[in-house]
């Protein structure tokens, strides 16, 4: 064995091999968690595991190059293990792996870390980073240098790419790997760690398609119009801009996303002491409903609701990429709040989270809306056990955004009370619900009944949103729907109706509109609404009513989406597309009134104040205590004449959403108090 390892180890290229076979077989094990699956992908798919091996491979051969050459072995093993050790780690969390798009929410993560981690584990993660790193540095400076062998590496490396490219080249063609994944976690489990991982750091964005030249899509842009001409109605029945005379026919229009919600009754195994979601059930046999096949499970909340607003079909974007981190960061898309909008709409968007979570504070502008309502412009929240904001706050912000305008409006909510992670030991709390299964472990039915249990709040947020939205006197639609499957084992292994990928929706209306139940792919949901309030505006819109039979309603859709995004923009003719709205921070600003000093302490006064509400002095923000929506206190604050006084809303990941316009300091008076 000796003689074997010392043989291996005088031939770097294959030292090389031999580690990337090793990694490969680790990453595996880490991947499925599990050492009997990992080995199984090695034996029962060599060629998938040799792609794998090949992408690690060009890696590790980086090494030849330096004369550190262990140092760089280590290295790279390091980043590779690193990688598969945090995708292991996140699939205990949710049940989708780990992509290279995860590196771009890093740092709304690192905001919701106390509700994953304890202290303990926090304090773990860093002592071992820290640990790895000096251990890296350790072999840099103790390790020996060698030679560097420029020719080896390179016809390695040649060979090792041509390898990879003609291999992988091959088994796409016999459809054994895919470019494409619809389903990143079956992706991973049928193509290996590696290579998935690779496809999803280098794959981003809509490819090019074969067809797509200008003159193809201003044509398309004419077969749309004339298509969705032949089914419009007539031309009294179409929509018409208001008469401010008269009282507005056209309902409001409501979506609700709501977090992690399914269904429960659709497991197999699992009974309940009561329905646990009796309103949702009474709608879906009252109104419009059925099955929506959303883009992911157990997370990404934001690629489910990129879909319902704009209409496009995530296939065709990179693996496990979110738009919303990549391309809406600069470009405006087409969606449902600027097809309202065109009509006189108001747009508002209310999320019971943080503000900067998937950068939702960057891209809504790119998606029209005209106020942004998150955690930090709320007051009066109830937390549920795990510190996630509760979900029955948002008819109080449905309501203020209804009443901010004069007209009709679009209102977008997306809830956040059931997310995850779910406790594995009893809170020791009394739960309305009670959950009976011989199917589950005790260490399954744990969490299970606490979500279950976070439903039944969440069903009775919606009864209470439906007896508001009826006495509010308005024509309204509301559409409720659940993003994804909830990041829990029960869920995925009972599911006895639908498909994982299958959440649920209804359409709730107070006008009048026929029951029509129809099962939905997420991208179609919003223009099978608009379809039924007969509103036609928008080139996705319209495309979707009017091509869903057309046999190249598929390829269609992948033009649109590459040409309104990444291409020419040849659809929108002269008009040029969208233009980024002036989107405001909460539905009605931040006041900032007046200050007094009294005694010791700063009280500043104004309107709309909320918990996250800081005061800085001259920008430094100052500790703060919130009193009320109308008074903030500063102790003790380092004060002098003409300091500029203003309020943020900061969250918790330090961040300043909004700030007051600023006024100046002016000390007291003797003997009194002065603004």
């Amino acid at each position: 064995m000796k003689k074997i390892v010392k043989w291996i180890w005088d031939r770097p290229p294959l030292l090389c091999a031999a580690l990337a076979f090793l990694l490969g077989v680790v990453m595996e094990m880490l991947g499925r968690r599990s050492v009997v699956e990992g080995l199984g992908f090695l034996l029962l798919h060599p060629v998938c595991f040799l792609c794998n091996m090949l992408v690690v491979l060009s890696t590790l051969l980086l090494s030849l190059l330096v004369s550190r050459r262990i140092f760089m072995l280590c290295l790279v093993s390091t980043v590779w293990l690193g990688l598969s050790i945090t995708n292991f780690i996140l699939l205990g969390y949710r049940s989708t792996p780990l992509a290279a798009i995860d590196f771009y929410i890093l740092k709304p993560v690192f905001s919701i870390l106390k509700i994953y981690l304890t202290p303990l584990q926090m304090v773990l993660i860093v002592f071992v980073f820290l640990a790895v790193v000096a251990g890296i540095a350790l072999i840099f400076f103790k390790a020996p240098r060698h030679r560097a062998l420029y020719r080896s590496a390179f016809i390695s490396m040649a060979m090792t790419a041509a390898a990879a490219f003609s291999l992988i080249h091959f088994c796409v063609q016999a459809d054994a790997t895919s470019t494409s994944f619809a389903n990143l976690s079956e992706a991973y489990k049928k193509y290996g760690f590696a290579y998935c991982f690779t496809v999803s750091f280098l794959d981003t964005g809509v490819s090019r398609p074969q067809d797509y030249t200008t003159e193809a899509m201003a044509g398309l842009a004419q077969q749309i119009k004339e298509e969705s001409e032949e089914g419009r109605p007539s031309s009294d029945q179409r929509e018409k801009p208001a008469d401010p005379a008269q009282p507005d026919p056209r309902p409001n229009v409501i979506f609700v996303q709501l977090e992690s919600f399914i269904d429960p009754n659709r497991l197999d195994g699992i009974s309940y002491l009561e329905n646990p979601i009796p309103v949702f059930s009474s709608l879906k046999e009252n109104y419009t409903s059925g099955y929506l096949s959303v883009p992911a499970i157990g997370a990404g909340t934001a690629n489910t609701e990129f879909e319902v607003l704009s209409g496009m079909n995530l296939d065709y974007f990179g693996p496990g990429e979110y738009p919303y981190t990549t391309v809406l960061q600069q470009n405006c898309c087409e969606s449902l709040a600027y097809n309202l909008k065109a009509l006189g709409y108001g747009a508002h968007v209310l999320h019971n989270n943080t503000g900067t979570f998937y950068d939702r504070h960057l891209v809504f502008p790119h998606l029209g809306f005209d106020t942004f309502t998150s955690l930090e412009y709320m007051n009066h929240v109830d937390k549920n056990p795990l510190g996630w904001a509760k979900d029955s706050i948002l008819t109080t912000e449905i309501v203020k955004a209804l009443l901010s305008t004069s007209g009709r409006d679009f209102v977008y909510a997306i809830s956040v009370q059931p997310h995850g992670k779910y406790p594995s030991e009893s809170l020791g709390e009394q739960q309305p619900v009670a959950v009976f299964s011989d199917a589950l472990s005790e260490e399954e039915l744990i969490p299970f009944s606490y979500y279950v249990n976070q439903l039944y709040e969440v069903d009775a947020f919606v009864g209470s949103l439906i007896q508001t939205l009826e006495s509010f006197g308005e024509p309204t639609v509301l559409v409720l729907y659940g993003d994804h499957l909830p990041a829990i084992s029960v869920a995925e292994e009972h599911m006895a109706q639908g498909s994982l990928l299958q959440t649920e929706y209804v359409v709730w209306d107070n006008i009048g509109l026929k029951k029509q139940d129809r099962d939905l792919e997420a991208y179609q949901l919003s223009s099978f609404v608009l379809e039924k309030i007969q509103v036609q505006n928008g080139l996705i819109n319209r495309f979707h009513q009017s091509f869903q039979d057309n046999p190249r309603y598929q390829e269609y859709l992948e033009m649109l989406e590459y040409d309104m995004l990444y291409g020419e923009q040849a659809v929108f003719g002269a008009s040029g597309g969208y233009s980024p709205s002036d989107m405001q921070m909460g539905t009605a600003p931040i006041v900032l009134e007046h200050c007094r000093l009294l005694g010791d302490a700063l009280y500043v006064f104004g309107d709309r104040f909320t918990p996250f509400s800081r005061v800085c002095i001259g920008q430094k923000p100052a500790d703060t205590e919130y009193i009320s929506a109308n008074a903030l206190k500063v102790s003790s604050p380092n004060l002098k004449e003409g300091d500029a006084i203003s309020v943020a809303q900061i969250g918790e990941d330090g961040f300043v959403l909004s700030q007051t316009e600023e006024i100046p300091f002016s000390p007291p008076l003797s003997g009194g108090a002065a603004e």
